[in-house]
């Protein structure tokens, strides 16, 4: 059963973003050859339904002195692992759920991923052990279930179960999850909406994502939903897929905030797509106030890694982090990439113990 601290808004079909195109990811397979495929950085996703892709691509060559994400596929061109590394050294800090690699195998109409670390062990990721997509006979996913290391069904971190997908009419892919209990839940407790519905433009990048009840736009006024409640997210992507702005609105189009208080999130990238800043704003599209930190500046070293992280307020300043009085983040690596050490400072570089 939906929340009903919620209001709905009947009448309301209007698409979010005009103009979009239908879901045209194809999930399981590479359009060309089947050798490696090394990439900076992977794209931006809110929904497992999309499988790993990559972003800012790197050559074989490029790739043995650049942190990156190396595809590799299968004699059908379908999706076999991706890999965080370096050359041929696994990471344990890139952005796979805590895993340094992942692989896919395929057994009729089923694709299973199962999560290593970077000794190469397979690791639990989010609560879950191993995961079984469902694909159709065009090789898109239509369920996902997870199981635990005893083979038995078990819920990830957000209390799910398995996931049920469809692609509408109107060329949006409609999303619900189900508990243990075969009961409907919600995305994760911090953004507590049931079905969602997600646009994709021609590149297969997501460009929003949709709370829905009985095919209306739902406007969630859960106490995570702010004051004035929560109804979809916008994305905007550059041509590359990395993400300008992340966006929140009510059913109404009015700017309204997360739990975390910020309803909009815009970043600053360079040419290789890695983020050097990130800034947050309130439903007032004012920059973040409060107990909060407004601006995050980033610092990478040649290999892609990055090596410090700046906490600031909207002059940019640097400031401490209230919640902990961190201002400057310091990370330290060996010659083969991997993280030795984190160093944390006040912003009179005073070293924060935690």
């Amino acid at each position: 059963m939906k929340m009903k601290q919620s209001t709905m808004l009947l009448g309301f079909a209007a698409l979010i973003i005009a103009g979009m195109t239908a879901c045209n990811q194809t999930p399981a397979k590479k359009t060309a050859d089947t050798g490696p495929a090394y990439y900076r950085n992977l794209l931006f996703s809110e929904t497992p339904w999309d499988t790993e892709r990559g972003t800012h691509q790197l050559t074989a060559e490029e790739a043995k002195d650049v942190n990156s994400y190396k595809f590799t596929y299968d004699e059908s061109s379908r999706l076999q692992s991706v890999e965080f590394v370096r050359g041929e050294e696994l990471l344990s800090y890139g952005s796979m759920g805590g895993a340094a690699k992942i692989t896919y195998e395929y057994a009729d109409n089923k694709q299973i991923k199962r999560f290593f670390n970077e000794n190469n062990e397979q690791i639990e990721s989010g609560g879950v052990f191993t995961a079984e997509y469902t694909l159709d006979e065009k090789g898109t996913r239509t369920g996902l279930k997870f199981f635990g290391k005893d083979g038995q069904p078990v819920e990830n971190r957000n209390k799910i179960n398995y996931y049920v997908w469809k692609i509408l009419p109107d060329g949006k892919l409609q999303e619900k999850r189900y508990n243990l209990a075969d009961e409907e839940t919600v995305m994760n407790p911090f953004c507590p909406f049931y079905e969602l519905r997600f646009t994709y433009n021609e590149k297969g990048y997501v460009m929003d994502m949709a709370n829905y009840e009985n095919d209306t736009l739902y406007n969630c006024t859960a106490e995570n939903c702010g004051d004035i409640g929560v109804s979809y997210f916008e994305f905007e992507p550059n041509e590359q897929g990395d993400l300008l702005s992340f966006s929140v609105y009510n059913v109404t189009g009015q700017m309204s905030n997360l739990y975390w208080g910020w309803s909009r999130r815009v970043s600053k990238y360079d040419e290789n797509g890695y983020v050097l800043e990130t800034a947050l704003f309130d439903q007032d599209n004012e920059y973040l106030g409060g107990k909060s930190v407004p601006v995050t500046q980033y610092t990478y070293d040649r290999y892609g890694a990055v090596i410090e992280v700046k906490n600031m307020d909207k002059e940019r300043n640097i400031i401490n982090n209230p919640d902990n009085g961190v201002a400057i983040t310091e990370y330290k690596y060996d010659d083969k990439g991997n993280r030795t050490e984190t160093l944390r400072y006040d912003k009179a570089r005073v070293t924060v113990t935690q």
